[in-house]
Formats: C-alpha cells, structure tokens, sequence
C-alpha cells in the first residue's frame, strides 16, 4: 500500500504486530514518537549521534545509537520495537514495506526510544536490548505521504526489530521503493579517536610527533569531560568548564533545538538580574521580557556592538556597580558584575550564546556569594550548583552525569574506547 496512511490502518497493522509478537514470544513495544528534523533515535541518551558511521535511507548508526529517518520533518510517527531471540531472515518477494535496512552496532549503554535533544518517548519504556553485538532492522512506510512536512497525525509506520549477533556486519540494504531519502550508503570515515591528523596538523606532526600529539588530544578529551569536543563544543569555548563537570548536559544541550537554547539562556539572564537585585527595574525588565518573548530588544539592549548598555547601568541611579569592602578596598557588585547578561545571552549564535549566559550567572553568583570578591582575582566558581538547577529545570529526565560513556578516563593511559 503506498500513500498516506490514515490512523485506521496504523491501528489494524500495530494490532497485527503485537498479537503476531505475543504469540511468538517477542517482546514488543507500540507507540507515538515526535519525529524532529526527519528523524528519532533509538539509542543512548549519551550518544553522539551527530557523529554516525554509516549513514543509509533509512537508518544512520554509530557507537549506541541508530538514527531512524523520517519522511516528514516534524510530528508525530507511529513506531514499534521488536526485540527478537533469532534473526527475522530476509524478507521474501512480497513486501509490504516501502524500505528496509539493517546494520549491527555494538551496544554498550541503555537504550531508549528518543528524540533527537535527547527526550524520552513517552510511550516506550527502557529496551531490554542485551549488550554486545546487535543487529537493528528498520522497516518504513508511508514516508512519501508528507515529506518535509510537519503533521499533526501520524502517517508513517517504523518497525525496529532488533537480535542479538555474534558477529559484526555493514549496513546494508534489503529492499527500497520509496523516493525520500534516496542516495546510496555512505560509510564515514573513522580513526582512533586521539589520532592526529598529519595533513591538518602536518607542521607540528613533523615538529612534535605522533606520541605528543596524540597525548594532547587525550588531556583535551580529559578536559572536556571523557571525550574530544565536537567542533560545535570547540566553538562554544565558555562550555569547557560545564563539559568538565557534566558532559551528559553539555551534549543534551548540543542536540537541543534554538528555542529551547533561547529559553535557557532567557532563565539564566533573567536570573543574573535577580540575583543583582536590578531585575525589576523598567528597562531592564522590559529587556528580558522582549528576549522570553521573542520579540526585538528595546534598547539599550538593540545594540550588542556598542557602550549603550553600559551607558544605561552606569547613569542610573538606582544601581550600585561600586561597593567598598570592610578593608577600604573597592570591589565591584552583582550588577556589575551582570551587565552584560542580557547581551551575552542574545547573539547570533544561541548554542555559544548560552553558555556566555550560563558563564555570567556563575559569575553573579559568586558575587552575591563572595562580595568582597576583588574584580581580577581567579575564583572557583560553583559549577556544579548551576549544573543542577539546569538539569532539575530543563533537563529532568536526563541520565547522571556519571552514566556517560567516558572514551578516557582522568589520565592520558587511562583509554576506556578505542574508536568512535
């Protein structure tokens, strides 16, 4: 059947699944996941899934996760897992889905069914998926119907099957008659992960050699929380010192969407003000409703790139920027400290921008925390505190931070993955 699939049919089929899975002795999960950007995970809430292996038509897997590819863009799909105890065999001439293809991955973590920012399908509990080699299958159909669209109502079905394998195998392709989604498979290229590249790095190759190299990218690694940077997190360079901390909610946050970035970065600007005790004041107030709202910023804040912001603190009278300390000393306050909370956290780059507003809460509260705090002096901010109030707001569901999946431990020797 090609076309739109209407909700009756994806009743009948899903029904059709778990009464054929139950009386096989499979176990098998039904429900609704929120297609984003064309596609959902069923993984690890760690993954790395901007890094995959192998890309196809409809999966693109990596290290503890497989990508499923969506016809629409955004909404509701209907979706059923499968977990088997012996291999499905290949499917015969007459097929009655419009794609199928499956890989084996080598499953280190626990899965779920997720969203691409890392949220957990209601629907669909932990998958008891054995570690080790597995082999995924997904099956589609209907991705024709709306493709780059956003539905409101689900009109495509995906079965993930999953067995258990002992041996590994490429991604492959057993049948295809949709037309989204249509190039051959690419396998990326992989290395070691603390391999230097000696084209792009060819001159300090030669100079330093591989060994030191090498060992500089695993500190880096060690640094940024168990794993390189991605070059999104290399960019965001304030998100360093979060990664070190907890780089579960640092990768959660590379996968969220603008929106929720601006909303975050909206929590912590509004939250800089507070703690400063100027949050109430007109224009501020203004300010930071124009950036929850998502509406132009009335000035000063219209202006990024000029001193009208500092001009607008330092002439109002009702902020003190200026304390003396018990020992004659003066020190700055909280609201000088928070100046530039606002402009941090509206940038052009929502990603890099919050982390300049989370770096800038840390700041402030450290100042309220410690106020005879001298303005060049090398504190040891709080990160930890600010990380679990991100989590327990934005991020409840997320797995601990000492559930991520390390590729190195606090020492160059101590290598915990080989590859990516």
């Amino acid at each position: 059947m090609r076309g739109q699939l209407g909700p009756s049919w994806q009743r009948k089929s899903s029904e059709d699944l778990d009464v054929h899975s139950r009386r096989a002795g499979f176990v098998t999960y039904s429900g609704i996941v929120d297609t984003d950007h064309h596609q959902f995970v069923v993984g690890s809430q760690s993954a790395e899934t901007y890094e995959p292996a192998v890309t196809g038509s409809v999966m693109e897997v990596g290290r503890n996760f497989v990508t499923v590819m969506t016809g629409a863009a955004y909404g509701p799909v209907s979706v059923t897992v499968e977990l088997l105890t012996t291999a499905p065999g290949d499917p015969g001439a007459e097929v009655e889905w419009e794609v199928i293809e499956e890989a084996t991955i080598k499953v280190s973590k626990p899965f779920r069914v997720i969203t691409l920012d890392g949220e957990i399908a209601q629907d669909f509990p932990a998958l008891p998926i054995t570690k080790g080699l597995n082999t995924f299958r997904v099956s589609a159909r209907g991705r024709d119907a709306n493709p780059g669209m956003i539905v409101a109502e689900p009109t495509e079905l995906y079965l993930v099957q999953v067995w258990k394998v002992n041996q590994p195998a490429a991604l492959r392709r057993l049948h295809k008659t949709d037309s989204v989604w249509n190039d051959d498979i690419v396998v990326h290229k992989v290395r070691s992960w603390w391999d230097p590249d000696p084209v792009a790095d060819a001159t300090l190759y030669i100079k330093y050699g591989y060994e030191h190299m090498a060992n500089q990218v695993k500190q880096d690694a060690i640094n940024w929380g168990g794993r390189p940077p991605t070059e999104k997190l290399y960019r965001a360079t304030t998100s360093k010192q979060f990664a070190f901390h907890d780089r579960m909610l640092v990768d959660a946050l590379a996968r969220a969407r603008a929106p929720k970035l601006r909303k975050i970065a909206a929590w912590a600007a509004r939250r800089s003000y507070t703690l400063a005790g100027i949050a109430d004041i007109d224009w501020i107030r203004a300010g930071l409703e124009a950036f929850e709202n998502e509406t132009p910023l009335p000035a000063p804040f219209d202006d990024r790139h000029t001193t009208k912001v500092w001009d607008a603190f330092n002439t109002d009278t009702r902020i003190q920027l200026w304390a003396t300390s018990d020992s004659g000393e003066q020190t700055p306050t909280p609201a000088l400290v928070a100046v530039n909370s606002l402009t941090a956290a509206s940038g052009d780059e929502p990603f890099a921008d919050l982390f300049h507003a989370l770096h800038t809460l840390l700041k402030v509260q450290h100042q309220v925390d410690h106020p005879d705090q001298l303005l060049f002096s090398r504190p040891d901010y709080d990160h930890l505190r600010l990380i679990s109030d991100v989590r327990r707001q934005f991020f409840p569901k997320l797995a601990p931070a000492d559930q991520y999946e390390r590729w190195i431990g606090h020492t160059v020797d101590d290598v915990l993955q080989a590859g990516t």
